[in-house]
């Protein structure tokens, strides 16, 4: 479960949340706390310094901009959906995968600076937050 909250909050979307029913004001408000939330968890768990405040502010600011941009495709898509023809359907699609992949290199790059500066001990924390949960039983 942790795996995947942090993919979800770090990337910022989920397939499922594109189809929710729930109008997108309310949707978009909610998942802003949890990435919020999801940045907060993160920053006790990794046990983030004073020293690295700044490393992780853009850690925390890639996290959240991840999730206003797709918040706001998945948002768009949403009130298109009726009115799509196929090849927009599937062009919207590719738009919140393309949005997905920019996310992703834009949170590794601001992470990877962070990682670097960490102490052994704190990399372990690290690994084991973004460690998919299956791996954690074994």
């Amino acid at each position: 479960m942790k795996a995947v909250l942090v993919a979800l909050a770090l990337i910022g979307a989920s397939a499922c949340w594109a189809q929710a029913s729930a109008p997108a004001p309310s949707a978009h408000q909610h998942h802003v706390e949890t990435v919020d939330d999801r940045v907060k968890e993160l920053h006790a768990e990794l046990k983030i310094t004073p020293a690295e405040e700044e490393q992780w502010a853009k850690v925390a600011d890639v996290m959240r901009n991840n999730a206003k941009t797709i918040d706001g495709l998945l948002e768009q898509r949403h009130d298109n959906a009726r009115k799509q023809t196929a090849v927009e359907n599937l062009q919207s699609w590719n738009d919140i995968a393309q949005a997905h992949a920019e996310g992703s290199k834009a949170l590794l790059d601001a992470f990877s600076a962070l990682y670097a500066d960490m102490p052994a001990s704190q990399k372990q924390l690290a690994d084991a937050a973004f460690r998919p949960e299956q791996a954690h039983a074994k």
